[in-house]
């Protein structure tokens, strides 16, 4: 008996070949064979080349008598144009290849025969990098897999089937539709289909279907309803949600069937055909589209059909497998309650909505995703750090933000011109759930927190982590003071440097080394770092400059700094990226994070961590409203001073910063008396030769951000408190620190056998 062969019925190429990639590959093929190879016109610009394969088929026997040969037909078929950035198709070109029983074949498509899936992933990038040698061999090794049943690589698991062609995608969550049929949850009792709303979305081009609810008894007119207030819109109205009621169909029997129908229906006549194979009933859901044909006011709607195979499904939770098809039903098409046309049918792929769960995985994150995270700030650096907090699955989050979307934020912000007028942080909130549109997201907002429960403790309880990205000097000293986050991990980021310089400080254990910490010791990195003393002096250019901000519009309030978008995206792709990491595993550790951006010549991106210690805290003798902050080894200094000084009372000067809204001194650094100081036992008497200078450089260096603070003095013997002569001094100091622009407290401190005793005046 001849074979039958697919082959047989193509008429030869006659055109000239132009892809000269494709000759050659031809000729590989001319080797191969001994001879020339046959060229068959396949039609739509491709070109059909049958072949014999040989196959290395099991000693024992083929695996459940499967009817692979040792030498089988095939057709490998090339794209005219596109060939070799497109692979070639295989096909069998054996009308009776054994199709039913196999998995990894796509359906056949266009009276076509199946193609053989012979690559998992993207056959284009597998050839990309291989020969049409290569090729052949995978295709034998194949056949060889299915005669010896290892085609499926969990053999316990049925492979779905392979399908191409597809019209549009539909997204629904495979265990809703599964309960649905399991269940046999029918809109009438008795059924076997149910009915489920969808709405279409994104370009008409390719149609995509989202699953939005399940039709029942209780909220069938309330959908109803719904849907025609839509369909009252205009059609220019961008408000407007297109609708659709899709059905689910499934065989009530539980018939299981193991062989793949490569055949999918294209048309109803078809569809019915494909029913009848898989033991469903067609006709009630027949009957009902025909009657009700008013429910879909468009032509197009989808329609899911459950087949039971004999194990649980590759990738899912059970052993249903869903056909997704895609109805083209017009009003001429019915008649007495039936489809009285052969109407078309298309195949949709079939996508999972996306879950938190699945985006960590596929973010390789392992965050804790039942910790909290406050959030200040959703504007531009803010609002693309929530971002890639959401799309890696962290969604318990609290958007704080009172401010409202203008067009000139488009910019650099991570919503677009549909959100303009809206608030910020609801907006972002709104974008994350519906990334999740059939999970508890746990998001919430609010333009702030309500009064006063800011400063209590039970507000911050259920939160990890607080985030500030409000770039806001009043808000980075608010959280400073704030007694009430104590027990909460705290990062502050923000953008300096012209767009050139982030910043990210991330506090350390027990709030030590705190925010403000961390600032005032990246300013005294100044005196050694030359990176970052050139940002300080660019900042304090910046600050008597007006040629950094844009009018948006009219009124006070009305600039925008001049900063791109790219640079806000750098900068936020490494805070989240920092933010992960450490919410995945914490260190005690202070941290500043610096993503330093070089564009005065080549585009260029550095990193930098520095870890900072605690500082040694200390409250004023004479007024605990104030706080006196050590930078660390600061303490040591004048304890190794005091030591070596014996008997002599000896002193110096302390560099560093005074903040007035936080009432924190922050010593960075403490300067030696100068040459022409005179101390003895009893008293000491500070010189000045040299010093002026000494603290002028710490100023220039710093751009003005650390400049003198403040006296030390010892007392080898005690008393640990001021002397007589000390406080004349400190009014001699008061006089002379009141006048300067702006003023600053008197700090004088005195080291004794006993520790270090603070004064604030």
């Amino acid at each position: 008996m001849v074979m039958e062969k697919f082959s047989d019925s193509l008429s030869v190429y006659k055109n000239d070949l132009e892809n000269s990639a494709l000759r050659d590959s031809l000729k590989s093929l001319d080797k191969l064979i001994g001879g020339k190879v046959k060229i068959l016109d396949w039609g739509n610009s491709k070109i059909a080349i049958p072949l014999e394969i040989n196959v290395d088929l099991p000693s024992l026997g083929n695996f459940e008598n499967l009817d692979i040969r040792t030498t089988e037909p095939i057709i490998l078929v090339f794209d005219l144009i596109n060939y070799p950035v497109s692979a070639p198709r295989v096909y069998t070109d054996r009308s009776d290849f054994p199709k039913s029983n196999l998995a990894h074949l796509y359906v056949a498509v266009n009276n076509r025969p199946p193609a053989f899936c012979y690559v998992r992933g993207n056959p284009d990038e597998w050839y990309a990098n291989k020969r049409i040698e290569d090729l052949l061999i995978r295709i034998s090794n194949w056949l060889h897999d299915a005669a010896t049943g290892e085609l499926a690589e969990n053999g316990d698991q049925y492979e779905p089937l392979r399908l191409e062609g597809y019209s549009g995608n539909i997204i629904y969550d495979y265990d809703t539709i599964l309960s649905v049929v399991t269940s046999k949850t029918a809109l009438v009792v008795g059924e076997n289909f149910s009915i489920a709303l969808f709405e279409q979305v994104g370009l008409t081009n390719r149609s995509t279907y989202k699953f939005v609810k399940l039709i029942t008894d209780k909220n069938a007119l309330a959908t109803i309803k719904e849907v025609d207030e839509e369909r009252k819109k205009g059609k220019e109205d961008v408000s407007r949600r297109k609708y659709f009621f899709g059905f689910i169909l499934w065989n009530e029997e539980n018939e299981i069937k193991s062989e793949y129908q490569v055949n999918i229906p294209r048309s109803f006549e078809e569809f019915k055909l494909f029913c009848n194979y898989y033991e469903i009933k067609y006709e009630e859901f027949e009957k009902f589209v025909a009657t009700f044909k008013e429910l879909n006011e468009y032509i197009y709607f989808p329609v899911i059909v459950a087949i039971r195979r004999p194990s649980q499904l590759t990738g899912y939770s059970s052993n249903i497998e869903f056909i997704n098809l895609r109805f083209k039903l017009d009003s001429d098409d019915v008649k007495d309650e039936t489809i009285v046309n052969n109407i078309s049918i298309d195949i949709l792929s079939h996508n999972q909505p996306l879950t938190q769960k699945l985006a960590r995985q596929i973010s390789g994150r392992k965050i804790d995703l039942s910790g909290r995270s406050a959030v200040f700030g959703c504007g531009a650096i803010g609002s693309k750090i929530i971002m890639h907090l959401a799309r890696s699955g962290q969604t318990n989050l609290t958007l704080i933000d009172p401010d409202y979307i203008s067009p000139h934020n488009l910019v650099r912000h991570v919503l677009f011109s549909d959100n303009e007028g809206e608030n910020k942080a609801e907006a972002l909130a709104q974008k994350i759930r519906k990334f999740y549109p059939f999970e508890m997201t746990g998001v919430i907002n609010g333009p702030s927190f309500k009064e006063g429960l800011i400063d209590k403790e039970e507000t911050f309880k259920t939160y990890n982590w607080l985030l500030d990205f409000t770039a806001s000097e009043a808000f980075f000293n608010k959280l400073v003071m704030l007694k009430s986050i104590n027990n909460n991990q705290l990062a502050s980021a923000s953008i300096s440097d012209f767009g050139n310089l982030g910043i990210l400080y991330k506090e350390g254990a027990n709030r030590n080394p705190r925010i403000d910490d961390l600032q005032v010791e990246l300013y005294s990195l100044a005196s050694t770092d030359e990176n970052i003393h050139k940002w300080l002096q660019n900042e304090q250019l910046a600050a008597s400059s007006n040629n950094l901000v844009v009018q948006v519009g009219v009124g006070c309030n009305s600039e925008t700094t001049i900063l791109s978008d790219d640079k806000i995206s750098s900068h936020a792709s490494y805070f989240s990226g920092v933010l992960k990491k450490e919410m995945e595993n914490l260190s005690s550790q202070g941290k500043i994070y610096l993503n330093r951006i070089l564009d005065t010549g080549d585009y260029k991106i550095e990193t930098e961590i520095i870890k900072v210690d605690p500082f040694d805290i200390f409250q004023p003798v004479n007024d605990s409203t104030w706080t006196i902050r050590f930078k660390s080894g600061v303490i040591k200094q004048l304890t190794d001073e005091f030591r070596n000084a014996g008997k002599i009372e000896t002193g110096g000067v302390f560099v560093g910063v005074c903040n007035y809204k936080t009432k924190t001194i922050h010593v960075t650094e403490s300067i030696k008396a100068p040459i022409d100081s005179e101390g003895n036992s009893i008293h000491f008497i500070r010189g000045y030769k040299g010093l002026p200078e000494k603290i002028s450089e710490v100023e220039t260096k710093s751009g003005g951000q650390i400049g003198y603070i403040g006296e030390w003095h010892t007392h080898p013997d005690g008393p640990n408190f001021l002397s007589p002569q000390d406080m004349k001094s400190v009014q001699c100091h008061k006089e002379e620190t009141d006048k300067l622009q702006p003023p600053l407290p008197v700090f004088l401190s005195i080291i004794t056998p006993d520790g270090i005793f603070p004064y604030i005046f």
